[in-house]
């Protein structure tokens, strides 16, 4: 579904992703893991071009979003994106934040939108809260707001960039519970989480990024059970 080749990113001298290259299947879900400042939040940045690759090749359901060309706006309303900040428009409802991307993006009429996002938000169990404002909610329901209003766009990929760790702890079931949700309906989703117990019971592989490369790549039970590389059994003997 979606490919990352020879990835390069730097910022000045600092190199941040140094040659990554990723295949994620149609329906599988990849966690990616690794310590702070690894590359992972820029990796996934570069997947739908919300930073430009110094260098490589992406390439959704076929189409090479680096190429020139190509409708960038048209082909990244097919990625779902939801951020560690719930980047929720403070002046609307909840309804109007899930109905924008509809109605700007795809040009759907009100009431077609407002149906579409009331069922989103009856999926993330936030039906009955959509005519707050955000400042209203919850962290929590905040962020489902976030995964509701990506869901609204039909995305062929879901992307996940640290969704919980501005949550309370409280907070953070909720969230995890429709990601699993997600993932267990086959919905493609790439996902950067400091979250292991998410990471080893709902991905079919695991990324662990050091250093701006990828170090080791395996299935959750490799991973968390028979790790390779050095860095990351220090990395796990820290974090678990």
């Amino acid at each position: 579904m979606i490919t990352l080749e020879n990835i390069h990113k730097s910022y000045g001298p600092v190199q941040v992703l140094r040659g990554v290259t990723l295949e994620v299947a149609r329906g599988e879900t990849v966690s990616i893991i690794g310590a702070s400042g690894s590359g992972k939040s820029t990796l996934l940045k570069c997947a739908n071009l919300l930073e430009q690759p110094d260098r490589g090749r992406i390439i959704l359901d076929g189409t090479a979003l680096t190429d020139p060309g190509v409708n960038v706006d048209r082909a990244r309303a097919r990625i779902g994106m939801v951020f560690q900040h719930f980047n929720l428009f403070p002046h609307m409802s909840v309804l109007g934040n899930v109905t924008v991307g509809l109605r700007s993006v795809r040009g759907l009429p009100r009431q077609q939108a407002e149906e579409i996002a009331q069922a989103r938000l009856a999926e993330v169990g936030l039906a009955h809260l959509a005519g707050q404002r955000p400042a209203r909610l919850s962290g929590g329901q905040q962020q489902r707001v976030a995964i509701a209003r990506a869901l609204a766009m039909e995305p062929a990929v879901m992307m996940f960039d640290e969704a919980t760790s501005a949550l309370d702890p409280e907070l953070v079931k909720d969230v995890l519970a429709i990601m699993r949700d997600l993932a267990g309906s086959g919905m493609t989703m790439l996902v950067v989480t400091h979250e292991m117990a998410f990471a080893r019971e709902a991905s079919q592989r695991v990324v662990f990024m050091d250093r701006g490369v990828i170090a080791e790549s395996g299935t959750p039970a490799q991973i968390f059970e028979a790790p390779e590389h050095e860095r990351l059994r220090r990395f796990l003997a820290q974090i678990l």
